[in-house]
């Protein structure tokens, strides 16, 4: 396994298709605990843990530079696709163009971004001044937009996920895509939440020019954690497209 990556189940290594997924902000690997049950013997997740054992490899102090890290990390010989929400999203998608501008790197099966905001309809202008705020008002700000869950101003674990929740809205408000970057060669699926006022499934449909191939877009029920949520219908809709080829 490579460093930075842990594998989401029971430590199979090979699979018809691998899905290399990019938690969201202030999200770890176990965003990803249960896909693997969910998703059969035949595709492999694997969760990029940025701040897990092995995470020295990925450098860089911007979303861009991270994607550039993680570039050469992720991609991989066998069958891939990289899968991301929120933050992740944008991380899959940066990290899609980097593996796409290297011909010695093998290119993903498809990229899907989830509840992710495109890069020229970024939330950096939302985030930026919400980083000048106090721990709690920063949460209470952030689950009004629906970014967080309500219930995380009174855990007793606040102080330990909101150093790392800081530190990734702030990759999003320092966030600078490049307007110049050429659509994807692969496939890009965008799926939103019909009830996420984050990212909006109208936003989501944008997500189009960022390919040259297929683009499917698909709206869930939900807010913008759908992938919890709605975890049975996402299950289903990603074992269907993996199979899909």
């Amino acid at each position: 396994m490579k460093a930075a990556e842990r594998t989401a189940g029971t430590g199979r290594t090979t699979a018809a298709l691998e899905l290399v997924c990019f938690p969201p902000a202030g999200g770890s690997a176990a965003a990803f605990r249960r896909w693997q049950a969910a998703l059969g013997p035949d595709i492999t997740v694997r969760a990029i843990d940025r701040r897990g054992d092995g995470a020295a490899r990925i450098h860089g102090t911007s979303l861009t530079g991270i994607a550039a890290s993680l570039a050469p990390l992720v991609a991989r010989r066998t069958p891939y696709a990289l899968v991301g929400h929120s933050l992740g999203g944008l991380l899959a998608y940066e990290t899609a163009l980097r593996i796409c501008g290297r011909p010695e790197l093998p290119r993903p099966r498809f990229v899907l971004v989830a509840g992710a905001r495109p890069p020229h309809r970024s939330s950096a202008a939302v985030f930026a001044p919400l980083l000048e705020l106090a721990d709690d008002d920063l949460l209470d700000a952030l689950a009004e937009l629906g970014a967080v869950n309500p219930a995380l101003r009174t855990t007793p674990l606040k102080g330990l996920f909101l150093p790392a929740l800081r530190a990734d809205l702030a990759l999003i408000a320092g966030y600078h895509p490049d307007p110049g970057a050429p659509p994807l060669p692969v496939d890009l699926l965008a799926w939103h939440a019909e009830d996420d006022a984050l990212a909006t499934p109208a936003l989501g449909r944008e997500w189009r020019r960022y390919t040259a191939a297929r683009f499917e877009h698909t709206a869930f029920p939900g807010g913008h954690f759908f992938l919890q949520e709605r975890f049975a219908d996402v299950a289903a809709a990603l074992r269907t497209r993996c199979a899909a080829g």
